[in-house]
């Protein structure tokens, strides 16, 4: 959802300029790689982060139910005891009988983070590339600015 909106966002605002077709679509897949990066940053944020940086409680995807892409990848590579671990919270929606901190500790101890983190500076070297095709201007530059923020916020 969130590289869909970035996307039909950029995509609007090549169209706005009048820019060819050409450039809305160039624009809009950049979106498309930025919203990507900037979702996988957020589901790391929400491993990693305090609740006062982030604005909601960490670990707050999974007690909702939702498994992503850190924990995927952690998944991937975890013993049948850890992912009954990950059922349990889904099955509380809580961590009452599975802490956050044994969680955590199998997300870091699977680099779900760390290939979480990869995945989505690949998602902003992607947008880089695209920008490429696009002549030097302000627009550009801040352009290039915000995949920097994106794949570096609040680590």
């Amino acid at each position: 959802k969130t590289a869909s909106l970035f996307s039909a966002c950029t995509r609007l605002g090549a169209i706005a300029a009048t820019a060819g077709e050409q450039q809305q679509a160039l624009l809009g897949e950049f979106g498309w790689n930025l919203g990507m990066a900037f979702q996988l940053v957020d589901d790391i944020l929400d491993f990693t982060s305090r609740e006062s940086v982030l604005g909601k409680p960490v670990g707050n995807d999974l007690r909702e139910g939702k498994v992503t892409l850190p924990l995927i990848y952690a998944l991937q590579r975890a013993t049948p005891a850890e992912r009954a671990m990950v059922q349990t919270v889904l099955e509380d929606n809580n961590y009452s009988r599975v802490s956050f901190d044994a969680i955590r500790a199998l997300v870091d101890g699977h680099q779900g983070i760390e290939r979480a983190r990869a995945r989505a500076h690949e998602f902003t070297a992607k947008s880089r590339e695209l920008l490429s095709n696009f002549a030097g201007s302000p627009a550009r530059t801040a352009l290039f600015a915000a995949t920097d923020l994106v794949a570096d916020r609040d680590r």
